[in-house]
């Protein structure tokens, strides 16, 4: 045997006795001078206990002898943190195993796992990195506006027949390169400033604002938090020796910030109007008129339905219920903190009280899934891997799992018969009176209690304390809780693609923070703004880095999150489609919107089933479903010849390309409708000859008595279908 894997073995040992919380201070010692003087022990150590966190299902016996909080035997208690930073020490780079979601028993035996971590280990299998889409894609510049707004598709005479040949913008075409690789780049992380215990928080609430130096650039409304975002990106910027890439013309600027907010491209419509405006205030005001569109609505929806429950609609859900209480929050642009309360504490039955939805989704399995699903989607923070020990990177403990999860003993889900028909019934979702502590037990077999407390604000077990009323009040409460700061994180990612932590779920007191002093003084403007969610959104789609180019250069080519480097934000990061904002944009480039009918009944309806051949649920400790739309060979067959395509491109049936054909506009002019509609920008001159040249040998090549008005609607089809089939239609860019 070698002595590869002699030593090999003896780690797992000693991992395996830190795990079981019985491992000696010799043992201990040993372990720790493995990692610290061996690179591929440290390499080893982390995928091991991350491979363990996810394999491991911990048990909660609720039938355990009667314990209290005095008669707790606590292990030899060993500073473990020592050993998760050394395991943190830079290794030589190499990519990170992409990680799997996969369906999992109860309980899976420990010496499974190691030989699993053994023969990954030993293999030599070839990682690959978990990466945003290709970040490198540019989007042309646009020339003169030439197309009057009241010149697009509005009926069988709409499009302009007086341009000629060279009637079009002085375009370029958009150029997609592959990738690049920019493994040589270096990381910026040590370079940026650090705000006073900015990213060491520690406790499942951070830090209150007042502990925070005051900031007067905050205190005078919407533009001073613009200016002092700007300020410390720009600050950033310069302390890494980068040059931002240019602001991004109007097109690609309308095309992002549409389907960041209302989850669709822009009509042809908005883009020509929004192009030929030369109020210098345009993008302020569009922001706005977004903010406002029914569409924000639904966007914003849908997004927080599918972190909820998901797409895969659970058992017992009512989905339908969900989605109205979501959009009656949205529309009232209720504040952020009200919505949370709503959640974590509702109570009655799911048709009736949509917010319940979410807790009968996850209160299976001892509420583990409630407790891990809260703490990630509202907190920030990824605690499921300490329900069966304590946590190897930081101080967080089994205790403090159990006892988050105390909150949610409470809890109960029944079916119950309909009081005005009782052959009728339906879920609901109430508390009993229940009082006392979570036993749980540990990994050397002893049983521990943990009583309710969140942070370190303990509350009272009696039972007639609602525990979810109390936990909604400290969510909630100081100014600026971690919930508002996960929040704005999160936020932050789905405009930019990256937040200011790697993970937005992962702000533990071990994440690093980009950029400490943008996320909480946005945090703290953000509780004052009463947790206003349409002002947060307003604020971040004015600054600078959001008006930027995604183009870049030499000068920010090291400004790329996707290889591991610390965001800057020198550039806008390009990022896919959800297959939502995909069906949603094919409806509005094509017109087949009105095919599945205006309400939003009929075509979220038609939208679930379509999206359902791209969700895959996993049985899982948080209930997990994988998304398979992700640039698979199902996908491009799908855009390529699915019926959702066929059926826009037909020029037959009323739709967008069915006006543009049968219009008296020019040539040009209907190639350049089209290229508005799927791109949201005016056509090249190569471009436009292309197609012309395209449209001509589809005409000299046409059989005899072969109508020659049928071939150029087809050769119009054509190239309908390349611009939506094209990486600048699903990327966003």
């Amino acid at each position: 045997m070698s002595r590869q894997f002699e030593q090999f073995r003896h780690l797992v040992e000693l991992i395996e006795l830190q795990l079981e919380q019985c491992i000696s201070r010799d043992e201990f010692a040993q372990l720790e001078e493995l990692i610290r003087s061996d690179a591929e022990a440290r390499r080893f150590y982390r995928e091991y206990l991350d491979l363990h966190g996810m394999l491991h299902w911990g048990t909660a016996l609720t039938d355990a002898p009667e314990l209290n909080e005095q008669e707790s035997t606590e292990p030899l208690s060993l500073d473990l943190s020592r050993v998760a930073t050394i395991a943190h020490q830079p290794v030589p780079a190499t990519p990170k195993p992409q990680r799997q979601k996969r369906s999992l028993s109860a309980v899976v035996a420990l010496c499974a796992a190691a030989v699993v971590a053994a023969v990954i280990f030993l293999s030599g299998q070839a990682d690959t990195r978990n990466e945003l889409v290709d970040d490198s894609v540019p989007s042309a510049p646009h020339g003169p506006d030439k197309l009057d707004p009241e010149a697009l598709i509005a009926d069988t005479t709409g499009l302009p027949n007086d341009r000629g040949a060279n009637g079009n913008a002085a375009t370029r075409p958009v150029e997609l390169p592959s990738h690049q690789d920019r493994s040589g780049s270096t990381n910026v992380a040590a370079q940026l400033p650090d705000a006073e215990g900015s990213s060491n928080d520690d406790r499942l609430v951070a830090r209150a604002a007042d502990s925070l130096p005051p900031n007067p650039r905050l205190e005078s409304g919407s533009h001073s938090v613009v200016a002092f975002i700007n300020e410390q990106i720009r600050q950033g910027w310069r302390d890494s020796d980068v040059t931002a890439s240019p602001r991004s013309d109007d097109a690609e600027w309308i095309r992002r910030v549409t389907l960041d907010l209302v989850g669709h491209i822009p009509t042809a419509e908005r883009v020509s109007s929004f192009l030929v405006d030369k109020r210098e205030n345009k993008r302020e005001l569009l922001i706005d008129e977004l903010l406002g569109d029914e569409d924000y609505i639904h966007n914003w929806t849908t997004i927080w339905t599918n972190l909820l429950i998901g797409r895969s609609n659970p058992r017992e859900v009512n989905r339908d219920a969900l989605q109205k209480f979501l959009r009656d929050s949205f529309a009232e642009n209720r504040g952020w903190n009200e919505i949370v309360a709503d959640i974590v504490s509702a109570k009655g039955a799911a048709e009736e009280n949509g917010a319940t939805n979410f807790l009968i989704a996850h209160v299976n399995n001892q509420a583990v899934p409630a407790t891990a699903i809260t703490a990630k989607l509202f907190l920030g923070l990824q605690i499921q891997c300490t329900q069966c020990h304590n946590h190897p990177f930081n101080d967080k403990t089994q205790e403090e799992f159990w006892a988050f999860n105390s909150f949610f003993q409470q809890v109960d889900v029944k079916s119950v018969p309909v009081v005005s028909n009782p052959e009728r019934r339906h879920v609901v979702l109430s508390d009993h009176p229940e009082g006392g502590p979570t036993f749980y037990e540990t990994r050397n077999g002893l049983m521990k209690a943990a009583f309710p407390r969140f942070e370190t604000h303990k509350v009272d077990d009696a039972e007639s304390v609602n525990r979810r009323d109390e936990l909604a009040k400290l969510m909630t409460a100081g100014e600026a809780p971690q919930m508002a700061r996960a929040f704005v994180n999160r936020m932050w990612q789905h405009f930019f693609g990256v937040g200011f932590t790697p993970t937005v779920d992962d702000m533990g007191p071990h994440a690093v923070v980009s950029h400490p002093e943008v996320l909480d003084g946005l945090t703290r403007e953000f509780v004052r703004s009463g947790y206003d969610v349409k002002q947060l959104m307003r604020w971040i789609c004015r600054t600078d880095a959001y008006s930027l180019t995604s183009r870049f250069g030499e000068s920010n080519s090291v400004d790329n999150p996707s290889i591991g480097e610390m965001p800057l934000f020198s550039r806008v990061y390009v990022k896919p489609m959800t297959v939502e904002q995909l069906f949603d944009s094919l409806l509005i480039a094509t017109g087949a919107r009105e095919m599945f009918g205006n309400d939003w009944a009929s075509v979220e309806k038609r939208r679930q089933d379509w999206l359902q051949q791209f969700v895959m649920a996993w049985n899982t400790d948080e209930n997990d479903e994988a998304d398979l739309f992700d640039g698979t060979i199902p996908q491009a067959l799908m855009l390529m010849n699915g019926d959702l395509i066929q059926s826009s491109l037909e020029s037959e049936r009323g739709t967008y390309l069915d006006r543009v054909v049968h219009s008296r506009a020019s040539e040009n002019d209907k190639i350049e409708a089209i290229a508005l509609a799927a791109l949201s920008r005016h056509p090249s001159r190569i471009e436009v000859a292309a197609v012309r040249r395209l449209l001509r040998e589809r005409v000299a090549r046409r059989p005899a008595g072969e109508d020659s008005g049928s071939l150029v609607r087809g050769g119009l089809e054509d190239y309908f279908w390349a611009c939506l089939n094209s990486n600048e239609f699903i990327l966003i860019h």
